[in-house]
């Protein structure tokens, strides 16, 4: 019954983290604090005479039963940070939920997992992009973590199952609740190929205040996070942000710069932030080994004939010896933005391959 009551108190309004911790030590368990008398609970340093008004009248053992009951007809988990399965990444935040509710099932701790986030109205480059990069990822041991939100989070989860692999959803709302709407079918196949997670109760709407919190979930979930297209002032942003605050790494996929979905992306980029053009550039930043057969080239429906400005670069490059974006842009006296714009489509429409650490060149 110890998660129960810890239930109970992360839903009383206004018990963050702090406070609810802060009640623990002085109690030693949920429970005693749900059986504490109104004298114990003036004991407590801090918690003033509203905040035991509201303690007290959240007790209700009929509604506690009727929320256990809702969980076990739903299939929803309810895990408290001191619970085995939180899982370990999340514990390690600022301001980490006090529980999290389950719909599917939770991943192993050293399973690697990666957020793939970005704007919700993309472009067909980013859509693209987000679900090829998500896809490569799922033939392999990794879990992209993203928002269920439309555009680029959608594509994200899409891919990764799509590949075989699994993906986390982390909702602004229930986890019985699907936001978007049209996302019902998506929301139904990541319960059963991953998890949906939320830190809101069962039947809690979305609303605009919820998005914040769950941004800091995602980055909190996640060992490093991709952005694929995000605006100069976007929620996409303020997740990269969180991640880097919470000591993870951030990758961007390049834009193009006369877009303004590649303004935050392209921001991020001169702040520092590696670029990420494929699934392969994510698997050598997380040190896992992937050979090379058994790689899938990301593939894009093009014109037969590339554009003046990719044909520009393409004929720069040989078979066989790698040559940098760096030495193009010299060549070119183009922007590296512009370059590697540019080199992110010929890569993705299969006309160039990537080295690590060397350059490019062409596929024969």
């Amino acid at each position: 019954m110890e998660e129960y009551y810890l239930m109970w108190l992360s839903r009383i309004d206004g018990f963050g983290f702090k406070r609810i911790y802060h009640l623990l030590e002085h109690f030693g368990s949920a429970e005693a604090i749900w059986f504490a008398e109104p004298s114990e609970l003036r004991e407590v340093r801090g918690l003033h005479d509203k905040m035991i008004e509201q303690l007290l009248s959240s007790r209700d053992e009929s509604q506690l039963n009727d929320w256990i009951i809702e969980l076990e007809e739903k299939e929803i988990e309810f895990y408290s940070y001191w619970h085995p399965r939180y899982p370990k990444l999340l514990r390690t935040i600022t301001d980490p939920p006090v529980g999290i509710y389950v719909r599917g099932e939770l991943p192993d701790d050293d399973i690697d997992t990666v957020a793939i986030i970005g704007a919700r109205k993309c472009s067909r480059y980013g859509a693209t992009v987000a679900y090829e990069i998500a896809k490569d990822l799922g033939k392999t041991n990794v879990i992209v973590v993203s928002g269920m939100a439309r555009g680029i989070d959608s594509e994200g989860h899409r891919g990764i199952m799509d590949g075989g692999g699994k993906t986390i959803a982390v909702l602004g709302c229930g986890v019985d609740i699907c936001y978007p709407p049209e996302n019902q079918e998506l929301m139904q196949r990541i319960a059963e190929n991953g998890c949906i997670i939320s830190e809101f109760a069962p039947g809690t709407p979305a609303m605009p205040g919820h998005f914040p919190s769950r941004n800091r979930i995602i980055a909190g979930l996640s060992k490093m996070v991709v952005v694929v297209e995000a605006g100069k002032k976007s929620g996409t942003l303020i997740t990269a942000d969180l991640a880097l605050d919470y000591g993870r790494d951030v990758f961007v996929v390049p834009g193009n710069v006369t877009s303004a979905l590649s303004k935050g992306t392209n921001e991020l980029i001169k702040q520092g932030c590696p670029i990420i053009t494929e699934g392969n550039d994510i698997l050598i930043a997380l040190g896992i080994a992937y050979k090379e057969e058994e790689k899938v080239k990301f593939k894009i429906k093009t014109a037969e004939n590339i554009s003046a400005e990719e044909k520009e670069i393409y004929d720069l490059m040989e078979a066989e010896t790698p040559i940098s974006a760096e030495t193009l842009c010299r060549k070119l006296h183009k922007d590296i933005q512009d370059v590697q714009y540019i080199l992110s489509l010929l890569e993705l429409s299969g006309y160039i391959i990537k080295i690590p650490q060397a350059g490019y060149i062409r596929a024969n």
